[in-house]
């Protein structure tokens, strides 16, 4: 008797189900509708003192005060994701964020409107830490430049989009009201996101197994001896609960805080993210009112000139996204796709800043500090993904670090550049001092980067101990 053959087709494998775009977008939005509400009261800062009657002195700590709150619960913001786990603390910290930016809208006096300020930049401080235990958990480590890129580019756009949005609302609302609008934005945004997200992969109902081994495969898989580092992906779960829950270490802290202290890749990336985020601040705060001086032009053409850099910004960083993504899969090595192209392009940055010193017009100025500004740009993804390497599972609680001291950088420029220009009109003197000074200060974040070693973990598991995993 003949035996039949199997005429079946093999079957195809399946595609991944591309959850992880969706987690994207969501992080992309967080980050836009939290700026949505931390820059609509720089538009509105005319009209809030006016009808407060706030002296210009309290409007400047009132503007301030979301710095402190933000700077303050980096770490905490950091640890809240950790302890919580992502889908709880993100969608916990948007809805405060949103409430605060309430408050702020329902004040009359100055007291109340300073602490509803502190305690809104307290809310958004968790915004970065978070974002990037989500990156580090929910995608594979050849896409972690695009995708830190995308919702550090989002920041950016979400700042340019209020600036026009708050205008054009504020011509027809109160400015009250447009607060009361935006905070609705972050509302939504909670709800949604803890309806779709989970903190892992392997808990998300809609991802396949095909998505599960695409985020957590190594990104050289053909060559031997290549491993996927220590970002959490094979924690196992728990049979008894279904949930994945804490196990504390007590060792970690002290050791943790001794590897991070000890670590000159970690001082690296901060001290060139608090360099690089002051010489953005500088765009942010006085550029405007220095081309204004320097260049005798009009308010509305400084503004204008104003966006060029910023716009040049988000480019840059869409692109050092895609170029950190590139050569780590062209070349495989962490330090040439990460520690190079922040050198380089923060570098690049600094020697364009000093091209512009011999500019005859203010277009001309721009022109030269835009393409600095797209340069410097190239180093933002790398910030995100070598502290991801470096941390591993810690990743929440290093960026908290890291994002601290750009804060202190952001904080610092613009009382130091309101020193300097106050000596120039005063003394008659040289207005090519503040292009010396950013020049400066972008050259020496290059420098910082020479430091830092990504393909070197802050902390490896120990032997037999499985890596604490995190709530469902």
């Amino acid at each position: 008797m003949a035996i039949q053959a199997d005429s079946q087709p093999a079957a195809r494998p399946a595609r991944p189900s591309g959850v992880r775009h969706g987690v994207l977008g969501l992080l992309a939005l967080a980050a836009a509708s939290a700026y949505l509400t931390r820059h609509c009261i720089a538009v509105a800062n005319t009209t809030i003192q006016k009808e407060l009657q706030f002296t210009t002195e309290q409007m400047g700590w009132i503007l301030s005060a979301f710095m402190v709150g933000y700077l303050a619960f980096q770490v905490p913001g950091g640890w809240l994701g950790t302890r919580l786990g992502p889908r709880w603390a993100f969608s916990l910290i948007s809805l405060l964020w949103s409430l605060f930016n309430l408050w702020s809208a329902r004040v009359y006096s100055y007291f109340p409107m300073l602490v509803s300020r502190v305690a809104f930049g307290a809310a958004q401080a968790g915004l970065v830490p978070i974002a990037t235990l989500v990156i580090n958990d929910w995608f594979p480590e050849r896409r972690r430049g695009f995708s830190s890129a995308s919702v550090e580019t989002s920041m950016s756009i979400g700042g340019i989009v209020t600036m026009g949005l708050t205008a054009f609302l504020m011509q027809r609302l109160p400015w009250r009201e447009v607060f009361g609008l935006y905070t609705w934005v972050g509302v939504a945004w909670a709800v949604i996101f803890y309806c779709y997200f989970r903190n892992h992969p392997r808990q998300h109902p809609w991802v396949n197994e095909a998505e599960r081994d695409l985020i957590a495969r190594p990104p050289f898989p053909s060559q031997p001896g290549v491993s996927h580092p220590d970002s959490g992906r094979s924690r196992p779960q728990s049979a008894a609960a279904g949930n994945l829950r804490p196990n504390p270490n007590p060792e970690v802290p002290a050791t943790l805080l001794a590897g991070m202290i000890g670590s000159r890749s970690l001082w690296g990336i901060c001290s060139q993210q608090f360099l690089r985020a002051a010489a953005y601040a500088v765009f942010v705060t006085w550029f405007p009112a220095y081309l204004e001086k320097s260049y005798g032009i009009t308010p509305a053409q400084a503004g204008w000139f104003t966006v060029w850099p910023l716009a040049a910004a988000v480019t840059g960083l869409m692109a050092g996204g895609l170029l950190v993504d590139g050569l780590f899969a062209r070349t495989g090595s962490k330090r040439i796709s990460r520690s190079l192209v922040a050198c380089f392009g923060i570098g690049a940055a600094g020697l364009l800043t000093l091209s512009a010193l011999g500019a005859t017009s203010a277009p001309l100025l721009v022109g030269l500090l835009s393409a600095g500004s797209l340069a410097g740009s190239f180093s933002g993804p790398p910030s995100w993904t070598a502290t991801m390497d470096i941390a591993g599972r810690y990743s929440a609680l290093l960026m908290a670090v890291m994002n601290m001291a750009g804060i202190a950088g952001a904080l610092l420029m613009p009382i130091a550049l309101g020193y300097l220009i106050g000596h120039i009109e005063r003394t008659g003197g040289d207005w090519n001092l503040v292009l010396y000074l950013i020049a400066g200060t972008q050259l020496a974040a290059a420098l910082c980067w020479l430091a830092v070693r990504p393909d070197q973990p802050l902390m490896k598991p120990a032997a037999g101990r499985d890596p604490a995993p995190l709530e469902a």
